[in-house]
């Protein structure tokens, strides 16, 4: 789920960049055939039928799925 603002590859690997001791090697090249222009969510379904609204920043949020990883599994098989 995301904010309904759209993110561009370059703006995520930068947040992703600024939340990792190593960053990620990225190379700038043209689109592949078949590559959409972009993509967005629409978001205002959750709002809707969830009540639900996002409040973490893309930084935020790549933060905490990475530190969801090491405990994913326990947490998961109770």
């Amino acid at each position: 789920m995301g904010t309904g603002s759209g993110t561009t590859v370059r703006e995520l690997c930068d947040a992703f960049n600024n939340v990792v001791s190593t960053p990620l090697a990225t190379i700038d090249t043209d689109p592949r055939p078949g590559d959409v222009a972009g993509g967005y969510t629409k978001s205002d379904r959750a709002v809707e039928l969830l009540g639900w609204t996002p409040r973490l920043s893309l930084e935020d949020g790549i933060r905490s799925a990475l530190d969801w990883i090491p405990v994913r599994d326990k947490m998961l098989t109770g």
